[in-house]
């Protein structure tokens, strides 16, 4: 079965609500999809693997059935377990260490009306391609680097490819593949600058620290937080550039998002840093758009849209979205 094929009938089945395949039907797909994602294991991890890509194959037709404007789909994380994907993709972002009263506040200048009715950077070429951090809990630098990205561009006007690698190798108030924190890598950008990917590649695993100073970046002198639980400021912020963001993303609706904007299913335990390229309707339903770090083989080409609903969540907004907005100066 070749891939057109196996897209054709995941399509199909999809649109049979609620349905239960039994595993000896899914066989066939099963194939094609290790196939797709160059998949291969042992005689023993072959019999789990499928196991849990059954359970996953029948969640994903509930999901769908739920009708709530967001598609799932069958993608390259159907053979991992929950507890799994939490802990390879969802738990690079260590949470929040200072108090919101510690915290400077980016201010919105002028009155609500002056808010554009959408806002994308991808279309003012501020946003480098959907990079992938493999099993490498390093989203904290990918949102790090998205933001000084994005800072640089509306700078200069120039877009660069900021090394990820550095980040996890050298900025040793955070945990490399371990995890990390925003803040603290661009405050080490800040004080130490920055590498282009290019000169610094990324390898998706923990090493020494080698940055070569003859090489060094400087972007930015700091950091500030944008006011927490405020959909305008965060849309305020985003007029003005990309925006560092953090959120909940270890649930169903993020292992097998394919399209749509997501308003529940997610909490405000935040666990994964990504970067908001601006905001836009999508059908009925307004969303950030927001840039992840899972290759462009997930979501909408690599991006998620997230409702701008404020009330969500106690006010942190869908999957906490609202609660640690970050910018760079």
């Amino acid at each position: 079965m070749n891939k057109t094929i196996f897209l054709i009938v995941i399509f199909a089945f999809a649109g049979i609500a609620a349905a239960t395949f039994k595993t000896d039907t899914l066989v066939p797909i099963w194939s094609a999809w290790k196939t797709q994602h160059k998949k291969s294991y042992t005689v023993v991890e072959e019999t789990t693997r499928f196991s849990i890509f059954v359970e996953n194959f029948n969640k994903i037709q509930r999901l769908n059935a739920q009708s709530n404007g967001v598609t799932f789909a069958v993608n390259k994380f159907a053979d991992l377990t929950a507890t799994e994907f939490k802990a390879i993709y969802a738990s690079g972002f260590l949470g929040a260490e200072q108090t919101r009263a510690s915290r400077p506040s980016f201010r919105r200048s002028g009155p609500l009306t002056s808010l554009p009715s959408s806002v994308d950077w991808r279309n003012k070429g501020a946003v480098t391609p959907v990079k992938d951090q493999g099993q490498c809990g390093s989203c904290w630098a990918f949102s790090a680097t998205g933001v000084l990205e994005g800072f640089n561009f509306v700078r200069t006007g120039e877009l660069l490819s900021f090394s990820e690698q550095q980040l996890v190798d050298c900025a040793k108030d955070s945990y490399g593949c371990q995890g990390g924190w925003m803040y603290k890598a661009v405050s080490y950008a800040a004080s130490q600058g920055i590498e282009l990917e290019s000169d610094y590649p990324y390898t998706a695993k923990d090493g020494r620290c080698a940055y070569d100073l003859s090489k060094i970046n400087q972007i930015n002198a700091g950091y500030e937080f944008v006011t927490a639980n405020s959909s305008d400021s965060l849309k305020a912020a985003l007029v003005k550039s990309p925006v560092s963001i953090a959120i909940e993303a270890d649930q169903d609706v993020f292992q097998f998002y394919k399209s749509g904007v997501i308003s529940a299913g997610c909490g405000a335990n935040l666990d994964h840093g990504v970067l908001a390229v601006g905001y836009q309707k999508v059908g009925v339903l307004e969303g950030f758009i927001v840039k992840n770090s899972w290759g462009n083989d997930w979501g909408v080409d690599g991006y998620v849209y997230i409702s701008t609903i404020q009330q969500l969540n106690n006010g942190q907004g869908a999957c906490g979205i609202l609660a640690q907005p970050l910018i760079v100066y």
